[in-house]
């Protein structure tokens, strides 16, 4: 082969580079498995073999704590969520060929290389990132249009702003590819530091929005619980094993992300819930519709909806917050129900008195009320079913973004 052709051949081959990162890996945990061409449930007799790892050239199959598999070539320090065992001699040898030409741009770096490729108009392409262990963070070998990655937050400009999302996504791939990734006790005993932390602001702190990063606060102390379980089960080196890398990689995406939301060096930076950078839309509030219903409940809907302002700011829904509103609401709306309940029979009762029940003012009132009556029963079980769909995240999301 001629070097221009060498050349061309290795401009070709990253032409079909595409830059991602982990949240857009297809997670092998969700990959179908192949259907075998017949099945064959006999074992034989006194058969004990070892289970057979794949293996094909350098790559090498691993299991993941979750039991799911994905292949790692030491070699060229490479991970793949492709299944190896099945692609052909030809598909293998394409890829190997990619790796050499995407290496052969990072200047010898014995960075660590995702990549997952598949088939797009009939061509096949290579959807990749690299990881920078010794940095924490991944990057790519040209430039990279986050809109997507960053674009949960409307003003992210400053490279020390990005780099917390680019972090975050460190610590995805370290949840997903665990083999390799080293994590010592002390490590472990920070992040649990951190977690009782979150904890303790969330607790003292009403309009904390440490509560966003779990559903409740009961999940972030059995998580520290458990980190400090694993603490203990360290080896003798001062390392952690493969499931406890994988868990404190999910935690620490999580926190980083958080982070990444709640920024300190963006004006207005969402420490409290009091705080929004994105502009509120008000066209619920003041609908006809609206005013109408507020005047004639007292200006309770224009209530609620400021106080549904406190759990949800720009994307953000505080769980903890959330659950207890619902909790409130639920409660009013049954003790409005028992107290409509007892008007209506009081009503029911005073129609009934010879003399006085049929006069026109009395059947005026009461019927009157015993109409507002019933429609407070049918409005507090409506507000009661609104206040268990509430608990559905993607429901109170939706519902939210319209306030």
């Amino acid at each position: 082969m001629t070097p221009s052709r060498g050349i061309d051949q290795q401009t070709e081959l990253l032409r079909r580079s595409v830059p991602i990162w982990p949240t857009q890996l297809r997670r092998y945990t969700e990959l179908l498995l192949p259907i075998p061409p017949h099945h064959d449930y006999n074992v034989l007799a006194m058969q004990i073999d070892p289970a057979r790892r794949g293996e094909k050239g350098e790559w090498k199959e691993c299991i993941h704590p979750s039991g799911a598999t994905y292949y790692y070539n030491e070699k060229t320090r490479t991970y793949t969520e492709m299944n190896i065992d099945t692609c052909s001699e030809e598909q293998l040898r394409r890829l190997e060929s990619w790796i050499d030409a995407s290496r052969s741009k990072i200047d010898g770096k014995q960075w660590l290389l995702v990549v997952d490729p598949i088939l797009a108009r009939g061509e096949e392409v290579y959807p990749y990132y690299y990881v920078a262990p010794e940095s924490k963070i991944i990057t790519w070998v040209e430039p990279m249009d986050g809109y997507i990655l960053f674009q949960e937050c409307t003003a992210a400009w400053h490279w020390n702003h990005k780099r917390l999302e680019l972090e975050a996504q460190y610590w995805k791939h370290v949840e997903y590819f665990p083999r390799g990734m080293e994590m010592r006790v002390s490590e472990v005993r920070n992040l649990r530091v951190k977690l009782n932390w979150y904890r303790v602001e969330a607790l003292t702190m009403e309009q904390s929005t440490a509560a966003t990063i779990f559903w409740t606060l009961d999940q972030m102390k059995e998580m520290a619980a458990e980190l400090a379980i694993a603490e203990t089960l360290a080896e003798p080196n001062g390392m952690v094993g493969e499931p406890c890398v994988a868990i404190c990689g999910k935690l620490l995406h999580i926190l980083r992300h958080h982070e990444y939301l709640n920024h300190y060096g963006r004006p207005e930076a969402r420490l409290i819930r009091s705080h929004s950078v994105s502009k509120r839309r008000r066209d619920l509030e003041d609908s006809p519709l609206m005013t109408g219903i507020a005047v004639t409940m007292l200006y309770i809907p224009i209530m609620v909806l400021k106080r549904l302002r406190s759990i949800y700011v720009d994307g953000l829904v505080n769980g903890v917050d959330m659950r207890g509103f619902t909790d409130d609401f639920s409660v009013q709306a049954k003790s409005q129900t028992t107290v409509a309940s007892v008007i209506m029979a009081v009503d029911a009762s005073i129609l009934a008195i010879p003399g006085l029940g049929s006069q026109l003012t009395t059947k005026t009132m009461c019927s009157i009320s015993f109409i507002l009556s019933v429609y407070c029963i049918i409005g507090c079980t409506m507000a009661q079913h609104f206040g268990q769909r509430l608990r559905s995240l993607d429901f109170a999301v939706r519902l939210y973004s319209l306030s």
